[in-house]
This record gives structure tokens, C-alpha cells and sequence, in this order.
């Protein structure tokens, strides 16, 4: 690598990610990110308190915003140590619901011993048909899903990759790539085909897709503890990190 892992330049890369879907504006305590046609998607309308000067008119501002565009107000998560201990009295007072994440971070640093599946063909997905949308719908839970996917796609640093088995979209995984960093995303296996391995060769193609299209640090971010070992054999280590995932929402 050109230059040394960094992991507050990963965390500025993680918290800037919902911009390839969403709009996105700085403000002075951080971060605001919306999108008025998916405003059911959290990730594409939410707030980021990355300055703790002024906290409270800085959450009156975030209510503020989201409720001129009918949305409902959301914050989260700068990704910083003790953020909460700051935080977390002033969004109770403000009537926010905060939600506790187990995110776990890891970091490509060694060599996948996962194997293909030649009952798997992966290919690129550069736009949605029916059979896709539909599979999106019923994974994700809903359309909003579909709509950040059909304006990633839009951005050509977005690589999503399908998995297909007899013609038939098996399992996807994606991958976006920054200055510097890259973010895996999106690995899921359909139902009906999971217990086949396939979920293991997407992360070893993805893998190899992105060593030759790529030469950033390659991470990812899983809420699955139970996939934990699964990552690491496709050649991720886990990240210590010091700070806790969550967000908040205010119900209107």
C-alpha cells in the first residue's frame, strides 16, 4: 500500500458513504445526508454530530431540517469514542429513541481461505431488473431499499455483484471504492439457496474483483455476529475499535 492504514481516515470514509445515495451537506457540528424520494431509508436521511460545541441547538437544527421535509428526524453515530456520554440526555430530552448497534469492524489484511462454487456464476450488476427489485424487496424489507441500490448504481465507484445459480439471482455482495478505502456491503444469500457455500464465494470473488480494480484497504462492517467467521476466512481481521455504533430516532 501507498499509505498506512488509517483508522480515522476509514471512519471519515464510513460516515461519508451515504452520499452516493443520498443528498449530503456540512454543516459546523457535521454532517446532514437526505434524500426527499426514499425518505423511508434511514440510511439516506440522517444527521452526523461530529462537534459537540452547542449540542443542543445542534439537535433543535436536526429536528428542524427533517421536519421541514417530512422526514423523521435521525442521527447517527460519529464513530467516536464516549460520544454517548455526551449525547445521550440531551436526545431523551429531545425525544429521541436511541437504539444500541453491535457493529463490528473488520479489515482485508491476509488471504481468503474460501473457496468459488462452480454452481455459481458472479457477474456484475450495472442495472435492476424485475427478478433483482424483487429479491432487494423481500431481503431488505421494503422499496426504499431498492431506491438506494438504483441511485448507487449511478456512481461508477459502485460494483455490485450477483451471484447467479441456474440463471436465477443467487446471492449479491457489493463493493465501493473511495481515496484510499473501499467498503464492502450488500453480501446476502437468498433463502433458498444458503447452506451452499455461496455466501463464502461471493466474499472470495469480491475479494479478488477488488484486488484488480483496486489497490485501497478493503473493509466492511457486519451487525451478524454469527458471520464472524465466515469474514475472517475470507481474509478480514477484526478491528479494535473503541466507540459504539447507534442510532437515534425521533418519532413525528
Amino acid at each position: 500500500m501507498a499509505i498506512p492504514f488509517n483508522l480515522n481516515r476509514m471512519i471519515d470514509t464510513e460516515l461519508h458513504y451515504p452520499q452516493r445515495f443520498a443528498n449530503m451537506q456540512q454543516t459546523d457540528f457535521g454532517l446532514l445526508f437526505w434524500n426527499e424520494g426514499n425518505k423511508a431509508s434511514q440510511e439516506s436521511n440522517h444527521a452526523v454530530i461530529k462537534d459537540y460545541v452547542g449540542l443542543e441547538s445542534s439537535i433543535r437544527a436536526i429536528e428542524s431540517f427533517y421536519k421541514a421535509k417530512a422526514i423523521k428526524p435521525c442521527i447517527f453515530s460519529a464513530l467516536q469514542a464516549g460520544e454517548l456520554e455526551k449525547i445521550s440526555d440531551l436526545l431523551q430530552k429531545h425525544d429521541f429513541k436511541l437504539e444500541l448497534k453491535d457493529h463490528q469492524y473488520f479489515l482485508h489484511d491476509h488471504e481468503s481461505s474460501l473457496r468459488p462454487s462452480s454452481d455459481l456464476r458472479i457477474e456484475r450488476i450495472k442495472k435492476l431488473d424485475l427478478d433483482i427489485m424483487e429479491t432487494i424487496a423481500l431481503e431488505y424489507g421494503g422499496d426504499w431499499t431498492i431506491k438506494v441500490v438504483e441511485r448507487h448504481l449511478q456512481h461508477p465507484s459502485y460494483h455490485l455483484l450477483g451471484g447467479f445459480c441456474e440463471n436465477e439471482l443467487a446471492a449479491m455482495a457489493s463493493v465501493s471504492t473511495f481515496a484510499g478505502y473501499s467498503r464492502v456491503s450488500d453480501i446476502f444469500t437468498r433463502e433458498k439457496f444458503r447452506g451452499r457455500g455461496f455466501a463464502g464465494a461471493m466474499i472470495h470473488y469480491l475479494v479478488n474483483y477488488h484486488r484488480n480494480i483496486s489497490q485501497n484497504y478493503l473493509y466492511l462492517f457486519s451487525d451478524h455476529p454469527g458471520t464472524t467467521k465466515l469474514i475472517e476466512q475470507g481474509g478480514f481481521s477484526r478491528l479494535p475499535v473503541d466507540f459504539q455504533s447507534w442510532v437515534a430516532i425521533k418519532e413525528t
